[in-house]
């Protein structure tokens, strides 16, 4: 019966298609052509393009604090220059100088919030010292600065009077720390941040000082308005790059400073000379996101060099399975233009291509290679057993495939579809940018594959035809083996290590953890130039790199209520005792430190005074301007710098800020909320993967089965093809325990992708299984042809999927290695899965025409 309405869906669905593909071929390959022109003029004006609240989980409550003190006291996308002398302290007249010239330029970089740069050459940065007559205070460096021994030696007396080492200042005194933050929307213009772009002036900033060279760039010839020999820019890095020539350069027109006047490469001569601000006894060491999303799209050229390769390595694969380099390479072809019309529609909507999501083009590239090569296999069968032309063989193999194909493609876009359900705005573009994959490669496989394997023209086709038998009767002996799966003495035994393994894996994948498990930022290398300047800057510093802050929320002035201050004293007291933390910074810390002054620095009175005149005095050295309080004072961040970003230590601290808030009991007069800074949204992300990775996997699962059932309509169906797919995912996530690769947003979509792709695999499989059995095959027989048929497509697409992203394990990208480890293994996995799991359970699930079981007694008792 399932058969039958299979069949008529078939026939039905056919009926309607086979035409617009076969009836009228050139104007539908001229369409196709048309479309494409759109498409790649389309996928040429697609930048690539990032932002950082893309990577929050807005939803979270932590991120509704985030953004509601976001403006008062910073967010999390902080960049942060450290100058380190490479022998000898700070203090001397050239560092200085250095450290001076660095704020400046941090100061006018395009993209930075001018009022949260801070440096000891900033006037946030105070000292207070007890004298014979009362106290004394100011600036740690003097507005009259200049570069001489004498000012050195007052700017080293200021800094330790002003507790600034270790925040601004190294703990050993040999570097210097430049504080900034960027504007997620320019104020002027209200555009967004141009990551990419930033995080080039951001590397000028550090080539500025490390650079010996200096380079001018001057119009040859009058532009706007602007004479010929003007300086349109300085930079510190070599600019002279193959593209240069088409880049644009921005400069501000000199008789409207409003006026931004855009200057093509090849307008501009190029003047090197020696950099005046070179210091060769200093290194600068810049950590913040900007700068991690510059470093990964410099690695963008690697990524597409991947992406060659693995091009390369699957026409390799495909001309050895089809015997010809023609040939092999239509459905790679295919692939390809799959690719640029994802990238075409992905312009269309509106979307930029994230760098964190420059994978993708992999993965659709990955789906299109596994149903061409199912697509080529059956074409070749027709050609070489059956003797059809080009032209026969691909309508032959289009009927038969295009229900399944569809069906599978289908099951991936709505099983994608589900990791819309993170609700993290760059996993979800990573799903809308897969889906349109998809849905450009329904239409290069199913339609224009077909179309061009008609007109494949075979120079000798009996060659051609003995090719394909001699390879075929090479892999028959592994299919008559393979098909005693479908015995059930030898299913019993399949099944049970299979169960057995998948216990294990359950117990095992209970240890993974949800984030980050390294130092470093998990997107690079921990060699990475940027992993070693954070190592450097967290070693030297007791601030770290790692911040969480916690917003203390009281009543107005609260600032001047003893109470309150001490409640909030006592908790950044608490959080400096919790392990992983480095250090602690609030206004009630920074107000015993003022109060003990005022009495002459007796350190009796390093206390809070229970006096509101007391709390005023030693408050008003803090405007709001500092970022210790608000206006109305009714909100005070604690500062937390961690050790590091890891998933155990994040979990640590919050469960210690969790567990302080427990205790205060019901209505305290501080509410202590989480939390901003950048590991506040790691807290964030975190748990929202937490929350949502078994809701993801859930409907991942239950949808790729509605689409079973719709296409296969039986039990059986549901369980030879899910069940396999389920054993997978929960043994990947064993291998992430043993790897030490966390659970976070690179390696989430992972598993929802692989399913995607794996989900093919049994579909093919089942659907000529069941074909096979409904022409009377035994259940054996049935699924030797099967494999004969299908499974040699299967295995062959394995190999080529997964020699093609194993490459990446060379990748200088560390989470595109991440992705690379765990898509090698679930490819793989997910081919032996369905070819072996997938009869086992067959053998007790697929129910044989009458007639068939002789055959099947008779194959049992000769096994």
């Amino acid at each position: 019966m399932h058969g039958e309405a299979q069949g008529k869906f078939s026939k039905a669905f056919v009926r309607v298609t086979e035409p617009i593909v076969f009836g009228n071929r050139p104007r539908t390959l001229l369409a196709i052509f048309l479309t494409t022109l759109f498409m790649v003029w389309q996928a040429l004006h697609l930048q690539l393009d990032t932002g950082y609240e893309k990577q929050l989980p807005l939803g979270h409550p932590y991120m509704k604090v985030f953004k509601q003190y976001q403006t008062e006291f910073g967010g999390g996308n902080i960049v942060l220059f450290s100058v380190q002398q490479k022998e000898g302290d700070i203090y001397n007249p050239e560092f200085m100088e250095t450290l001076r010239k660095l704020t400046q330029t941090v100061f006018f970089t395009k993209g930075v919030d001018r009022a949260r740069v801070s440096s000891l050459f900033t006037p946030d940065v105070r000292y207070l010292e007890t004298v014979e007559d009362g106290f004394r205070g100011g600036n740690v460096i003097p507005a009259e600065y200049a570069p001489t021994p004498e000012m050195v030696e007052i700017i080293k007396s200021n800094t330790a009077k002003a507790k600034a080492i270790g925040r601004y200042v190294t703990n050993d005194q040999t570097g210097a720390m430049v504080f900034s933050e960027l504007l997620e929307i320019d104020p002027l213009t209200g555009k967004r941040l141009d990551y990419l772009a930033t995080a080039k002036l951001i590397e000028d900033v550090r080539q500025r000082f490390t650079s010996q060279k200096m380079y001018e760039l001057k119009l040859k010839k009058d532009v706007d308005g602007i004479p010929a020999g003007t300086v349109v820019k300085t930079t510190y890095m070599d600019p002279r790059k193959f593209t240069f020539r088409f880049s644009t350069i921005e400069t501000v027109s000199p008789t409207d400073a409003a006026n931004i006047v855009q200057v093509s490469g090849s307008d501009v001569d190029v003047v090197e000379s020696d950099n005046p601000d070179y210091n060769p006894k200093v290194d600068v060491n810049i950590v913040g996101f900007a700068k991690v999303v510059g470093d990964i799209g410099d690695a963008t050229f690697e990524v597409v060099g991947f992406f060659g390769l693995a091009l390369l390595l699957t026409w390799v694969v495909l001309w050895w399975y089809t015997g010809s380099a023609v040939i092999a390479l239509l459905p790679l072809s295919c692939g390809l233009l799959a690719v640029v019309w994802e990238l075409g529609m992905l312009h269309m909507a509106g979307y930029g291509l994230d760098p964190f999501a420059i994978l993708v083009p992999f993965l659709v590239l990955a789906i299109s290679v596994s149903h061409g090569i199912q697509i080529t296999s059956f074409w070749l069968l027709e050609v070489a057993e059956r003797g059809a032309n080009s032209f026969d063989a691909s309508r032959n193999t289009y009927k038969r495939l295009v229900t399944p194909g569809i069906t599978a493609l289908v099951t991936n876009v709505v099983g994608f579809g589900t990791i819309l359900l993170i609700p993290v705005g760059i996993i979800r573009e990573m799903a809308i940018n897969a889906m349109f994959g998809l849905l450009a490669v329904i239409v290069c496989k199913k339609i224009l594959l077909p179309c061009l394997l008609s007109y494949a023209h075979l120079g000798d086709p009996n060659k051609f035809r003995d090719y394909q038998r001699k390879r075929d009767a090479s892999f028959e002996p592994l299919w008559r083996l393979l098909s005693k799966i479908t015995l059930k003495p030898v299913a019993i035994g399949v099944l049970l290590v299979s169960f057995a393994g998948w216990g294990a894996a359950e117990i095992i994948s209970k240890d993974l953890k949800i984030g980050e498990l390294h130092d470093g930022v998990p997107e690079l290398r921990p060699d990475s130039r940027y992993n070693r300047d954070s190592a450097q800057i967290a070693a030297n510093y007791s601030i770290g790199v790692e911040l969480i802050k916690v917003i203390a929320e009281n009543k107005a002035d609260g600032c001047i209520d003893y109470s309150i201050m001490e409640e909030i004293d006592r908790f950044a007291y608490r959080m400096q005792n919790t392990p992983g933390v480095q250090s602690t910074l609030s206004l009630p810390q920074l107000g015993k430190l003022v109060y003990s002054a005022f009495n002459e620095g007796n350190p009796k009175y390093n206390v809070l005074p229970r006096s509101s005149d007391g709390l005023v005095l030693a408050g008003q050295q803090f405007p709001t301007s500092t970022g210790f309080l608000n206006t109305d004072c009714s909100a005070i961040p604690v500062l937390i710098f961690m050790a590091d970003h890891k998933a155990e230590t994040i979990n640590t601290v919050v469960a210690a800020v969790n567990q302080f808030i427990s205790e205060q009991g019901p209505n305290p007069q501080v509410q202590f909320k989480l939390a901003t800074g950048n590991v506040g949204v790691m807290a964030a992300t975190n748990d929202v993967i937490r929350d949502t990775e078994h809701t993801v996997l859930f409907w991942l699962f239950l949808c790729i089965g509605i689409c079973v059932w719709l296409s296969f309509r039986s039990f059986g169906s549901l369980v030879c093809v899910l069940l396999p797919l389920w054993m997978v995912s929960v043994i990947t996530y064993a291998v992430m325990v043993f790897l030490d690769i966390g659970l976070k947003v690179s390696t989430l979509p992972v598993a929802a992708f692989a399913a995607g792709i794996g989900v093919d695999y049994g579909i093919y499989i089942y659907s000529v299984l069941e074909e096979c059995v409904g022409k009377g095959q035994s259940l054996r027989e049935a699924y030797e042809n099967t494999l004969k048929q299908t499974g040699k497509a299967v295995v062959v697409t394995a190999l080529a999927l997964a020699a093609s992203v194993c490459t990446w394990l060379l990748s200088g990208l560390q989470f595109q290695v991440d992705m690379g480890i765990l898509l090698t293994i679930m490819f793989l996995a997910n081919a032996a899965a369905a070819v072996l799991l997938l009869p086992a359970f067959a053998a007790f699930l697929v129910k044989t025409q009458p007639g068939s079981g002789d055959a099947a007694h008779a194959e049992t008792a000769k096994a």
